[in-house]
């Protein structure tokens, strides 16, 4: 297994190990054969300078120091410890296979070198210690306490690598799902942001466009009035002054809650269609207005949902409907919500349609209550937008 590092890793792996290979070396001198301890050194710093790129390979190297100095009957020696720091790297950056590499290694070789050294501590090969009757007992002891604590020093060695990969792997792992949810957040927020920018985006066409409307309809009428009825042309002029203000008004609300995000006035509610009926009955519609049922609490964006719906179908019926027929709009509370109808008639000359949110802003605004809005021509003369606006569900479970 080859890694990847860098320029800086590299040299700080090779000057690590050349310098603590230049530590070690003078420890040599006390080997039977320093020539032979000396090369036992160089194989030792070089499997060190390789840890971090190929673990597999700076152990494998290491185990043949080890075969070199056993085979030739070298001592242990302070040296030695550098496979220590080779089992480490294993531990910490080897992958797969190459980490139990390293465990078999620090256990077989631990087991090796508690033989080795007991043999050498008896003055002779541990076979011929082993089985002196006179010894038995005491180099099995011995043999074993060594392996033990052998085995435990080279598998700290290595288990210490494998934990501080996993604590690392741990960091990093939370880093990455700390920026998983950063991004969530972000993306939440856009999503946010979009929807209350569409949200707007109506009320500013629905304001604007029922405003407008009622103006333009008053203006065309004051001004034919003024030669033959002034106090008609009085009386539209001061629908056009209340309906403008009014719309001032609430444009100035949508533009706070543009720089500010939070509602800048109060918004219609189900109680504000009496009054937006007589400002459309004023500016020349002629609408029959029935409400039926009990009223009950609603929640305000299912009031303003309701208002709206109700707003932009006048708006319609003055824009393009026919201004002589009668427009119904029929508000009949029922068991599970709000059932709102406006019929109009259609205007014999069809006028261009205008572009905007209209229709698709009222469908919008029907589901995002979890209700529904359809759009009919009963007949080729007649226009109908039917609209159901459910209580939130709480409200439903409460009603007998």
């Amino acid at each position: 297994m080859i890694r990847t590092l860098t320029r800086t890793q590299l040299a700080v792996d090779i000057t690590v190990a050349v310098v603590l290979g230049l530590v070690v070396l003078p420890f040599c001198v006390i080997s039977p054969s320093p020539g032979v301890a000396a090369a036992v050194v160089v194989l030792l710093s070089g499997g060190l300078a390789l840890r971090r790129y190929s673990p597999a390979i700076a152990l494998s190297v290491a185990w043949i120091a080890v075969v070199i100095q056993l085979s030739t009957q070298q001592p242990a020696n302070f040296f030695d410890i550098i496979i220590l720091g080779v089992l480490y790297a294993v531990g910490r950056y080897g992958d797969g296979w190459v980490r139990w590499y390293g465990l078999i290694s620090a256990v077989v070789g631990g087991a090796i070198a508690s033989v080795y050294t007991v043999g050498q501590i008896f003055g002779g090969p541990i076979f011929d210690v082993l089985y002196d009757p006179m010894n038995v007992a005491g180099s099995v002891f011995v043999l074993v306490t060594a392996s033990a604590a052998a085995i435990f020093v080279l598998t700290i060695a290595w288990g210490m690598g494998v934990l501080i990969r996993q604590s690392e792997t741990t960091r990093a792992s939370r880093a990455e799902q700390y920026r998983l949810e950063q991004e969530r957040r972000l993306a939440e927020r856009t999503i946010v942001v979009e929807q209350e920018r569409n949200r707007i985006a109506r009320d500013m066409h629905d304001v604007v466009a029922h405003s407008l409307a009622v103006v333009i309809a008053q203006a065309d009428g004051a001004r034919y009035a003024m030669a033959t009825a002034p106090q008609m042309g009085e009386t539209a002029l001061e629908t056009i002054s209340t309906t403008a203000r009014e719309a001032l008004i609430d444009v100035r609300v949508l533009l706070a809650e543009l720089r500010h995000n939070q509602s800048g006035g109060p918004q219609p509610m189900i109680a504000d269609l009496g009054r937006l009926v007589e400002q459309m009955r004023a500016a020349g519609l002629a609408i029959r207005f029935q409400e039926t049922g009990a009223a009950r609490p609603m929640p305000s964006s299912h009031q303003i949902a309701v208002y709206r719906i109700v707003q932009e179908s006048l708006t319609n019926a003055l824009r393009h409907g026919d201004r002589t027929g009668e427009v119904s709009v029929v508000l009949r509370w029922v068991e599970h919500g709000v059932a709102v109808a406006v019929e109009n008639a259609v205007a014999p000359v069809p006028t261009a349609p205008s572009p905007g949110h209209g229709i698709a802003g009222m469908r919008e605004r029907a589901e995002l209550t979890g209700g529904r809005l359809t759009v009919d021509r009963p007949s080729g003369a007649l226009f109908r937008i039917d609209a159901f606006i459910p209580f939130p569900a709480p409200i439903r479970e409460a009603t007998p």
